[in-house]
């Protein structure tokens, strides 16, 4: 036999040994290990087992997604609502923003020597003009107007002659006498002025003008004022003063003929 030959028969004698004894050796291993079958079951501890969570259904649920959690919001759907169309009443009428006449006591009556005001010969229309004129007032066929000279807050009055009275809380009469200006409420002006007037048809009888001092806005006390009266064009003023807290003093009076 040559060398070769006799190498190779050599291996595979030993490779054969060593399979054979690999195989006995496994059989050793499993005879010695008890077999699965006769193990007894584990006990387990009922208090070792963890509760499972209960859902708290107070918690409200929410259709939103999280922020980092990118991906299509959900859209709630709501149901139907069945919208009724309110009918338009198409005939509306204009809303009449203007004060409307009431009702209210007449001045009481006084006596001719109890008239505070003095009438004084030299007019200053001028004056009472460029107030007027400033403030946008209207004028009429009678026309009764009051300036006064610091901030304090007087209020013009003149009594009709059915006896319904004119002043800032009614400034629209019965008989068609308006009061269009009142002036120094928060005692913004040094130079006030306030004015009532009948355009046309001013109704026949005498007219009673009071001066009242409503609240006092300035240093001064005593306030000067004067008041002019004009009937168809005839101009005539009066002068007077007024202290806070004076009641309402009657200046002058006149009758339209």
């Amino acid at each position: 036999m040559d060398p070769v030959s006799g190498a190779v028969i050599a291996t595979l004698t030993l490779g054969s040994v060593q399979g054979i004894y690999r195989i006995l050796r496994g059989d050793a291993r499993r005879a010695m290990l008890p077999s699965m079958a006769s193990l007894p079951a584990p006990v387990l501890d009922k208090d070792m087992k963890r509760p499972r969570k209960q859902l708290d259904r107070s918690v409200g649920l929410t259709t939103s997604m999280p922020a980092s959690s990118p991906g299509p919001a959900l859209e709630e759907e709501n149901e139907p609502v069945d919208e009724q169309e309110e009918p338009v009443d198409e005939q509306e009428e204009p809303i009449d923003d203007e004060p409307q006449p009431v009702e209210l006591p007449s001045a009481p009556d006084i006596e001719e020597a109890d008239v505070i005001g003095t009438e004084v010969e030299a007019e200053q229309e001028d004056v009472f003009a460029e107030r007027l004129g400033r403030e946008g007032a209207a004028s009429g066929e009678v026309q009764v107007s009051l300036i006064w000279f610091n901030k304090n807050d007087l209020d013009l009055s003149v009594v009709c002659p059915s006896g319904e009275r004119i002043s800032f809380d009614n400034k629209i009469s019965n008989c068609g006498g308006r009061l269009d200006i009142d002036m120094n409420e928060t005692g913004n002006s040094e130079e006030p002025v306030e004015n009532v007037f009948w355009e046309k048809d001013a109704p026949k009888g005498r007219y009673r003008v009071f001066v009242e001092h409503f609240e006092k806005h300035d240093a001064k006390d005593v306030t000067e004022f004067n008041i002019l009266v004009s009937v168809d064009g005839n101009p005539r003023e009066f002068k007077g003063q007024i202290s806070s807290g004076d009641p309402p003093q009657e200046v002058c009076f006149f009758d339209v003929e």
